[in-house]
């Protein structure tokens, strides 16, 4: 009776112990199919992650075989903490893998830009941030005008990213009508109207767009922990509590959101708003690129732009983006320009024609000086793309090096 009562038992664990790697192998299967949906790891951390996965697989099989009942609970333990982390880390990689193609589908219906496909890892393109003058909370009632215009050309080979703001009243030809109105009155027709119109003025291919609104910005960058922003001077926000020093100032999502939007503190008033939106904008690159901000905050990155954030951006592309800067960290030179001009009274398509308003005629020098900058950045030289292939390869043999002496390739780093 005994012997036959410890066969029962025995073959009960066995049983018990051949669920439990069932279920792990389940998880794990899981895991791996997510892995690859998600796309968006370096190769080398991806194989990584395999290999720490299939080897606790092969360590809790072989525990579960030994005939020490201590060894066999630790297999036990260690199978729990298997099934925890990998299904914690499935379902996190689940929804990010949703809320990027949400973000992503949402604005798949705008035709815009060139329908060619590129390599965005390796050939330059142009992304229009459009932001909208509301909070999620106001969305439908009242009309979306397009108080953010800034063109973000990008070089993925050269690591360069040019910002050319454009001021919110700038005059310009509407792509449908062909009549002369305010540029922020275009998003009252719908970001098409705006990227078309900008695209027929400029004669620039704007290969993506990225609508946001307050609520947006406000999420995204207390997602990342807050940005430090270096303020040309010290003033206080004419619609809010908050102050700025001259120099340095680390802000909350609200705080830079306010640093963004003002205007009345300064003699230049639109002018130098569009220059603390580009302070912002480079803030916030610099925090995700510079430092382990993009690794460790990801999902809170996608979850604080889904909803409130639209982008015709394919998720393929924004998964290549991120795996590339994953991949090697490198550090990105940012540049700023902006369209200037002087303001003046006359008509505008929008609004009564019995009076004129204030609109922003732009100055035509410097339109074409911001178009041959920007096609600058497209379009490098042999020198600079020789320059860039010289610090790279310096790079990697001081990474080299860094590891035979047992240091790290990625202790510098700003904090943005």
């Amino acid at each position: 009776m005994a012997k036959r009562a410890k066969k029962k038992t025995g073959t009960r664990r066995k049983t018990g112990y051949t669920i439990a790697l069932l279920i792990m192998g389940i998880v794990a299967i899981g895991f791996l199919v997510m892995l690859i949906l998600l796309n968006a790891l370096p190769t080398g951390l991806t194989m990584g992650l395999i290999t720490v996965l299939l080897g606790l697989l092969l360590i809790c099989a072989a525990l579960f075989t030994s005939k020490k009942k201590g060894v066999r609970i630790t297999g036990i333990i260690l199978a729990i903490f298997f099934m925890i982390v990998f299904s914690s880390a499935t379902v996190f990689m689940g929804s990010t893998y949703a809320m990027l193609n949400n973000i992503s589908g949402s604005g798949q219906g705008i035709q815009t830009g060139s329908s060619s496909k590129i390599n965005v890892t390796e050939e330059p393109f142009n992304v229009y941030i459009t932001g909208i003058d509301q909070w999620s909370k106001e969305k439908g009632l009242d009309l979306e005008r397009s108080d953010v215009n800034m063109i973000v050309t990008v070089n993925p080979q050269t690591r360069k990213v040019l910002l050319t703001s454009i001021p919110r009243d700038a005059y310009v030809k509407l792509h449908t009508a062909g009549q002369m109105d305010k540029l922020t009155h275009t998003g009252v027709y719908g970001v098409d109207e705006t990227i078309n119109t900008v695209e027929d003025w400029l004669g620039l291919d704007l290969k993506y767009y990225i609508k946001v609104n307050f609520t947006a910005v406000v999420k995204m960058i207390n997602a990342m922990g807050g940005i430090t922003v270096e303020s040309p001077v010290a003033f206080k926000s004419s619609i809010s509590k908050f102050q700025y020093g001259k120099g340095k100032n680390p802000l909350s999502g609200k705080a830079a959101l306010y640093f963004a939007r003002e205007r009345k503190a300064f003699e230049g008033k639109d002018s130098n708003r569009v220059e603390n939106q580009q302070i912002v904008i480079k803030a916030m690159i610099d925090k995700m690129t510079s430092s382990s901000t993009l690794l460790t905050h990801y999902g809170d990155l996608l979850e604080a732009a889904a909803g409130d954030m639209e982008t015709d951006m394919p998720v393929s592309d924004m998964q290549a983006l991120v795996k590339m800067q994953l991949g090697d960290m490198r550090t990105w030179d940012i540049q700023s320009q902006k369209v200037s001009g002087e303001y003046d009274m006359d008509y505008v398509a929008s609004l009564t024609q019995d009076q004129k308003f204030q609109v922003y005629k732009t100055d035509d020098a410097s339109v074409a000086s911001c178009i041959d900058n920007i096609n600058a950045v497209m379009n490098p030289t042999a020198e600079e793309l020789a320059a860039v292939e010289d610090a790279r390869k310096e790079a990697s043999f001081r990474n080299f090096l860094k590891g035979l002496r047992g240091g790290s390739a990625g202790e510098e780093g700003s904090e943005g």
